[in-house]
């Protein structure tokens, strides 16, 4: 049976996942995310999966936990690594809902420390992962540490990024040391007149969709390798275990 892999992912705000983060409804968790409502990040995800050659997949939206239900609110930034707030996410996935599991935080200034908390939220993905027998799942996982922000992903191919905003953009060095990723995107966004006819609060995270489907992912690899690159690493490690799974059945 061929069919697309089914992924839950857990990623800080807006900036990775566009307009599907919206105050979720209890009756929408374990629904697919419709692809316009999609971010720049499930676009660069699905990109890798798709040069694989294997299957295509769809993201699945997260049931609300217990504490957004009651207050209305959503959860974003670096509370998502909390892993009581992470155990509940995971454990409100049912089995048919989900085929592989995936979180991407910002590093920020703070590399040494975010990399102890996706560790530490990656075992409590793994341990709270189950199959349709309750056994754990380990290798349908993958964590990924955008340093020091997301939008140095989406600048990394820098030539792209000002060829569609038309704005220049100066040369970029040493990305994953570099300061101020978010104001330089920002900054060339206000600049641009691209999408200038959408003038909404969701032009920016149009702006960053849209850069996500034409920027070249070899770019980033290369430019962040301690980054990027190792978070594509792992998770084609884990669609491939998925992958091989859905064929067999």
């Amino acid at each position: 049976m061929n069919r697309a892999i089914r992924i839950g992912l857990i990623a800080e705000g807006e900036a990775e996942l566009g307009v599907s983060i919206p105050y979720i409804k209890p009756e929408d968790g374990g629904k697919l995310i419709e692809r316009d409502r999609e971010g720049a990040l499930h676009t660069i995800i699905r990109r890798e999966i798709n040069n694989l050659g294997l299957l295509d997949c769809d993201f699945v939206q997260r049931h609300p936990s217990i504490s957004e239900s009651r207050v209305f609110k959503r959860r974003v930034g670096h509370s998502i690594l909390d892993p009581k707030y992470l155990a509940q996410v995971i454990i409100a996935w049912k089995p048919e809902e989900v085929d592989m599991i995936l979180i991407v935080v910002d590093a920020d200034d703070k590399l040494h420390q975010r990399q102890i908390d996706l560790e530490r939220a990656l075992n409590k993905i793994r341990d709270n992962h189950l199959d349709v027998n309750e056994q754990k799942i380990s290798d349908r996982s993958a964590g990924g540490l955008a340093i020091k922000n997301f939008e140095m992903w989406l600048l990394a191919d820098t030539q792209t990024v000002s060829s569609i905003l038309g704005v220049e953009l100066e040369p970029l060095e040493n990305l994953e040391e570099l300061d101020g990723g978010k104001g330089i995107l920002e900054n060339a966004i206000a600049q641009s007149t691209y999408l200038s006819e959408n003038s909404s609060n969701q032009r920016p995270l149009q702006i960053r969709w849209k850069l996500a489907f034409e920027i070249d992912l070899a770019i980033i690899k290369n430019r962040c390798p301690n980054g990027y690159a190792i978070f594509a690493q792992h998770l084609v490690a884990a669609t491939t275990v998925v992958a091989n799974s859905i064929a067999g059945t």
